[in-house]
């Protein structure tokens, strides 16, 4: 029930009662004009019922609302009978009797019962006493005015009964939402901590094996020259494998190791003035060659000179190409860039035509050790970080990453960062930007 429906049915019952009680009085003195303290009391509980109507929503339903009028009007009620001098000791010991009916009664269903039962027990136990013709007998319009009280008071009774019930499930819930929140807490700790550990434990071992592996590279560089002697051509054919399979290797060390000075915030943003070309230049130069697989590179000269991060950039940049050389078995892979002279603000795109991804899966390539299904199951495939340190990097030089793509049809990745470092959001509060002269 909504508190104007509540509130309505309150000042009904009330209504009610005060009008039962002025009868009963009236009859009681045979109609002739009631004493000023009794008209005074009548008065003033109409008053109050019409103030009470004026009352703020949450005043008339706390409980102390209800309590304060059962106080009330049992105080004028009860003095206004005494007043009268019409009733014996007997009346109001049943009156009494029934608000301690009201009182203890479980529902109001239950006391609208019960007060019948006694009203109908006054009525006979009367006629039985000697009371005269019932019927005629004055006694007859205290069973209304007995009723009507023992209504009352059983609803604000029962009204406050469930507005502590009320009080007391939002409490319990409250306590339950503290545990669970206390207990989210701890486990949320939990997670930061295996997080932690995970990361660290990556680094360590990307960085144990970064070691051995650039020697192992360096002298299998060395056996293909020929600087140990001559090899046969089945043997540069192994040594060449072993090498395109250490690169693969380098590679995955190294993301795992830009993932964890990621992770560890130790990723410092150096700002300093660079040429876009020459990023491109040392990229092509660097890009192993894929049989079957074009790549288009942007003409020079396209976009003004940037000032800020050029070894992020580059890392941006190179996760993306080798993405789209890892995934692209035939075809093309195109790269262009634009500046955007009204925002001053740098769009590199990379396109191929590639396996794709499906729609579903655009979301969690972003994550770390995340990779579409499609793309997972390559044999070329790395450990899921390459896409993970683009979006922080991006993120990291105030820009944003987008992509476009169709399963079996190729993808398109897009990067937009400021040209300018300062003139971005891209230095966190509290965290050092260098400039270089």
């Amino acid at each position: 029930m909504d508190p104007a429906t509540k509130l309505r049915a309150f000042l009904l019952l009330r209504y009610t009662l005060i009008i039962a009680t002025a009868y009963l009085l009236l009859v009681e003195q045979g109609f002739a004009a009631p004493t000023p303290l009794v008209g005074g009391l009548i008065a003033l509980a109409l008053a109050s019922n019409v103030l009470v109507a004026q009352l703020p929503r949450r005043v008339t339903d706390a409980m102390r609302f209800s309590i304060a009028m059962i106080v009330f009007d049992t105080v004028w009620v009860t003095i206004a009978l005494i007043s009268s001098g019409r009733f014996s000791a007997d009346f109001f010991m049943l009156y009494f009797f029934l608000l301690l009916l009201a009182a203890v009664g479980e529902n109001l269903r239950l006391i609208a019962v019960a007060a019948c039962v006694v009203c109908v027990a006054y009525l006979f136990g009367h006629s039985l006493t000697g009371g005269g013709d019932l019927w005629t007998s004055p006694s007859l319009i205290r069973v209304p005015f007995l009723f009507t009280t023992a209504i009352f008071y059983g609803h604000l009774v029962d009204r406050t009964r469930r507005e502590e019930q009320r009080a007391d499930s939002a409490e319990a819930l409250a306590a339950q939402l503290q545990r669970t929140l206390a207990e989210f807490k701890i486990l949320y700790a939990k997670a930061q901590e295996a997080e932690r550990i995970k990361t660290e434990f990556l680094a360590t071992v990307s960085h144990e094996l970064k070691t051995p592996l650039t020697t192992l590279l360096g002298y299998t560089e060395l056996l293909i020259d020929e600087s140990y002697g001559r090899t046969t051509g089945e043997q540069r054919g192994a040594l060449g494998k072993v090498r395109a399979a250490g690169r693969i290797l380098q590679q995955a060390i190294g993301r795992m190791l830009d993932a964890s000075r990621i992770d560890f915030g130790h990723e410092r943003v150096a700002c300093e003035e660079f040429e876009l070309d020459d990023v491109f230049a040392d990229l092509r130069a660097n890009l192993p060659e894929t049989p079957g697989v074009a790549v288009h590179w942007p003409p020079a000269g396209e976009v003004p000179p940037l000032r800020t991060d050029e070894e992020k950039v580059r890392t941006i940049l190179r996760n993306l190409l080798e993405n789209a050389c890892k995934y692209t078995a035939r075809g093309m892979i195109s790269i262009s860039a634009r500046w955007d002279r009204q925002s001053d603000e740098i769009e590199v795109e990379i396109s191929d035509t590639g396996i794709g991804i499906a729609a579903d899966e655009i979301d969690a390539i972003f994550e770390a050790f995340r990779q579409g299904g499609n793309r997972g199951s390559l044999a070329r495939a790395g450990v899921g970080l390459g896409l993970y340190i683009v979006q922080r990097l991006t993120t990291r030089l105030g820009g944003e990453v987008h992509v476009e793509s169709v399963a079996g049809l190729g993808s398109t990745f897009s990067i937009r960062i400021p040209r300018l470092l300062h003139r971005g959001d891209a230095v966190a509060a509290g965290e050092p930007l260098t400039l270089s002269a």
